[in-house]
């Protein structure tokens, strides 16, 4: 089990078979998880030192505490009716009153005081609604994620809070959210809040948000700089690591040495939200012209099935003694050799003197120089042979294509239609990215998802479409003039005739007036 210096854990309220407030009487939250038995636990009301609550406090029906004062708090019978309401409220079974972050009489742009130790940086706990789901909070104290009531505030609000309350904090904070997600404290409490789920999210980490799960990598440094963005547009990526799916690359990303972090991560079966949308991520790089798209940008990483490793930008050269081989390139190559009969050894994945000895034989019946090792050159030579293994097939990946392909269109409708984002001018990968001077240079996604006949322009037909309840359609093909002016421009050599349809920079535009000039002055 892991430890987490904040635990941030979203249900949806109709996966809540029941809420309640526990007596800790003396007992550690463990001693209460073991003896309840709920699926979330964290620490809930303030009480003064001689253990008397000093809020609004009311538990399966016993009221613990009724201030003379009112206050908002969070009111409910079962936990999935549970709503926002003005305290007290004794026609539910239990309700709890906290500092007020966000309510229907207070926004984000309110200015709140909370004086004395209750403004503090310290570890809080929280609790905030998001329409139909709820949203725990807890960070530890004394760690770098301590926050004061502002910034809880403005973390709750960039993770898509309508209405939040703040609960007992500092020395306080401690949750159990499963799966890892645990803040420990040695010291009991009075009152813990209790989740129990329905049977099909017993067990998971992270709930699914109308096909989005819930999974901020909450121990990114990128996560913890927290620089904030106003979205203008969106980001394709995929991810150049084929075979690695979603939770994995979430994995190898949510630690305070990864230098990359997206707003989403996708495969075939799962859209996980691994940073705020208006968090800034780690993942374009700086453009030609100075800029970068992390500033502007959220960022959607699509993750690459395992057969994307004969894509040629992809390929690893294969060698005896190689280390970080993937062990099904070397059985795809194995099966190659193994077609073209010059290896009967088992498909082991394992690049021994076997498959050494059959690589030569294979380079030397392609007339290629015979080092032994399968390089780009060996790829090339072997992929043009028909019936090849070593060719990219995209009907063997066309289930995973088209899954992830609908995931991050839907995704992307969300988005546009969240921060009024236009699908066709504020949605581009990578590639486009590097050219319009705001990214990197990487060839994402235009070195896959051409194999299955889609452009980026198809992409955002088709988000606009959905978006929009329109039919999709269909790229017009070329006229007659159109083709024309393609060779002429590639014969004049003001353009090499390559990417006929996509969008010019300024600086392509300058060019190519520049190259009319010269072609002009010498009289072509």
């Amino acid at each position: 089990m892991t430890h987490a210096s904040t635990c941030i854990q979203r249900v949806q309220l109709g996966h809540i078979k029941r809420m309640a407030l526990v007596t800790g009487g003396g007992r550690s939250l463990e001693q209460v998880k073991a003896a309840e038995g709920p699926d979330l636990i964290c620490n809930a009301g303030f009480f003064e030192y001689i253990g008397k609550p000093t809020h609004h406090l009311k538990a399966d029906g016993v009221v613990r505490a009724k201030a003379a004062w009112g206050c908002w708090g969070y009111a409910w019978d079962s936990g999935s009716d549970i709503a926002l309401t003005a305290l007290p409220a004794d026609d539910r079974a239990s309700y709890i009153g906290g500092y007020e972050l966000l309510t229907p009489m207070v926004g984000i742009h309110d200015a709140l005081s909370y004086g004395g130790e209750l403004g503090d940086r310290r570890g809080r706990t929280a609790m905030a609604l998001d329409g139909e789901n709820l949203i725990l909070y807890c960070s530890g104290d004394g760690t770098a994620d301590a926050a004061t009531p502002e910034a809880l505030r403005e973390e709750l609000y960039t993770l898509g809070a309508e209405t939040a309350i703040m609960l007992d904090g500092g020395g306080s904070s401690q949750c159990d959210f499963g799966s890892g997600q645990v803040i420990d404290s040695t010291r009991p409490v009075d009152s813990y809040l209790c989740v129990w789920l329905t049977a099909e999210d017993d067990g998971k980490e992270d709930k699914p948000v109308d096909e989005i799960t819930q999974a901020i990598m909450t121990d990114s440094a990128c996560y913890k700089a927290g620089r904030k963005i106003t979205p203008k547009g969106i980001m394709v990526h995929s991810t150049a690591t084929p075979g690695a799916m979603a939770d994995q690359i979430r994995s190898a990303w949510d630690n305070a040495q990864a230098t990359a972090a997206v707003h989403a991560i996708i495969d075939d079966g799962n859209t996980l939200m691994t940073l705020p949308w208006s968090a800034r991520g780690w993942h374009a790089g700086t453009g030609t012209s100075g800029r970068t798209a992390n500033d502007t940008h959220i960022a959607i990483e699509v993750c690459e099935p395992e057969q994307c490793r004969l894509l040629p930008v992809e390929w690893v050269p294969l060698y005896r003694g190689a280390e970080g081989m993937s062990a099904w390139a070397v059985k795809r190559w194995q099966q190659e050799l193994q077609r073209m009969g010059l290896y009967s050894g088992e498909i082991d994945g394992s690049f021994g003197p076997a498959t050494e000895t059959a690589t030569r034989a294979a380079q030397a019946a392609l007339g290629l120089t015979q080092d032994g090792s399968c390089g780009p050159a060996t790829l090339a030579a072997a992929a043009a042979q028909e019936g090849s293994l070593m060719a990219y097939d995209p009907q063997e990946a066309e289930d995973y294509f088209a899954a992830a392909w609908e995931r991050a269109m839907a995704l992307c409708a969300k988005l546009c239609n969240a921060y009024q984002l236009n699908p066709v001018t504020d949605i581009l990968c990578h590639a486009e990215g590097y050219r319009a001077g705001i990214a990197s240079n990487h060839a994402d996604v235009e070195h896959w998802w051409p194999r299955h006949g889609k452009t980026m322009d198809d992409f955002r037909a088709a988000v606009r479409a959905l978006l929009y309840g329109e039919t999709p359609q269909e790229p017009e093909e070329p006229t007659e003039w159109y083709t024309d002016a393609q060779n002429w421009v590639t014969a004049m050599g003001i353009a090499d005739g390559s990417r006929p349809l996509d969008n010019v920079t300024r600086a392509e535009v300058w060019v190519m007036l520049q190259r009319l000039y010269q072609a002009i002055k010498a009289g072509k």
